[in-house]
């Protein structure tokens, strides 16, 4: 394998354990976008506390990181549950959501700088060697390497996304939540405890962040700017995949990261944001093209 060969191997490598962290943040945007209607930017918010969370747990209290799960799944889980009832008393109509969850969002970065300081924070050098060194790929690629870290963002991005796809396919409650999002009072009227299950994937996605923001404080420096760093390849992500489908926001985080990586090796890195946001354009635009090659195809066979 030549040089060029081997840094494209190893930076497409990067980029798509890098995009299954993206895809386990999209995870809970794209359940609740989908299903409960809500495009819950406090999302992002809740897995920088929980990164922030996990630092504060593994740093004072000398916990190992994945045991602060423990604390944050299920504190977030109540967050979930309380900011979707909020939602459920308001009776609020998805673009007041969409304000509220901005709101949020802007809310906790103050509250980040104001707790944690608004200085880079980084966990790693107080990480054991297990986190931290790098595993070599057996012949006949020993040239290839994998950081531990990623690797924990690809099992925790299959065990969640795998584990989400399945219920809300395979399970009885998966099978109401798609009801209700088909039409809620039609769900209801058939016997859906609509507002218990709406709290409940609410609750389930918050705790997703939890997760999330573990892995995202051991793979790299924390901020309370971090999410704005996210913002766009999680929000592309969870479109291109289809709103409410988990595993296909998980599939686009993947491919955008290793687009963007790859774009870095030959053109200036600072223009690869734009690359994600060209790649939507592009999807979107195709959309109407898409449509009409449909319905004409479905007119021929009707013919």
């Amino acid at each position: 394998m030549s040089v060029s060969s081997l840094a494209l191997a190893q930076t497409l490598l990067n980029g798509a354990l890098l995009g299954c962290l993206f895809g386990s943040i999209a995870l809970g945007l794209s359940v609740k976008w989908g299903h409960l209607g809500v495009a819950d930017f406090f999302h992002l918010s809740l897995t920088l506390l929980g990164a922030y969370l996990t630092y504060s747990l593994v740093t004072e209290q000398l916990w190992d990181p994945l045991l602060t799960l423990l604390v944050t799944v299920p504190v977030f889980f109540v967050v979930g549950v309380a900011v979707q009832w909020l939602f459920l008393v308001l009776r609020a109509e998805p673009f007041t959501t969409l304000l509220i969850t901005f709101a949020l969002f802007i809310v906790t970065e103050s509250v980040a700088s104001m707790v944690w300081s608004p200085d880079l924070l980084n966990l790693r050098p107080r990480l054991s060697d297990g986190f931290t060194t790098s595993l070599r790929f057996p012949e006949p690629l020993p040239q290839l390497a994998v950081q531990p870290v990623d690797l924990l963002a690809l099992v925790c991005a299959v065990l969640m996304v795998g584990v989400s796809a399945w219920a809300l396919r395979r399970t009885r409650a998966g099978r109401a939540v798609q009801a209700m999002r088909q039409d809620a009072d039609i769900a209801r009227t058939l016997g859906v405890r609509v507002v218990p299950i709406t709290l409940a994937v609410s609750g389930l996605a918050a705790s997703s962040a939890a997760v999330a923001g573990m892995v995202v404080s051991l793979r790299m420096p924390l901020s309370p700017t971090l999410p704005l760093q996210w913002i766009g390849i999680v929000v592309v992500a969870t479109m291109l995949g289809g709103l409410g489908r988990p595993l296909g926001a998980l599939v686009a985080a993947v491919v955008l990261m290793m687009i963007q990586n790859a774009w870095s090796l030959w053109f200036p890195p600072q223009w690869a944001p734009a690359v994600t946001f060209g790649v939507l354009f592009l999807f979107l635009a195709a959309q109407p093209v898409r449509r009409f090659v449909s319905e004409a195809t479905a007119s021929r066979r009707l013919a």
